[in-house]
């Protein structure tokens, strides 16, 4: 999935425990053990009588808990990509962006 930042608030994207979990690496009764110790932040939505988290806090939760690590470097610089990041990402690329 490609994001385009258009400079304005960014949308929402609403998903549910499958989606997390899957997101996470982790099994689907996993996130509904931390949604019953309320480690998980409060779901913003109800789809289907279902939660739905936006997946922006989940992430950002993941990442301040130690749940979610970047795996792939050049994924991560894809995302900025597509979120309309201005530096050469070409030149990140590179073996040698940085010196060694």
């Amino acid at each position: 999935m490609s994001r385009r930042h258009t400079g304005g608030p960014r949308d929402p994207t609403p998903v549910g425990a499958a989606e997390v979990a899957s997101r996470l690496g982790v099994r689907a009764p996993t996130v509904h053990t931390w949604r019953q110790r309320k480690l998980l932040p409060e779901p913003r939505w109800t789809v289907s009588g279902q939660p739905a988290w936006d997946w922006a806090e989940i992430e950002a939760w993941a990442r301040r808990t130690g749940r979610l690590h970047a795996a792939d470097v050049h994924a991560e610089l894809l995302d900025l990509e597509g979120m309309g990041w201005a530096a050469d990402l070409d030149e990140l690329r590179g073996d040698r962006a940085f010196p060694r």
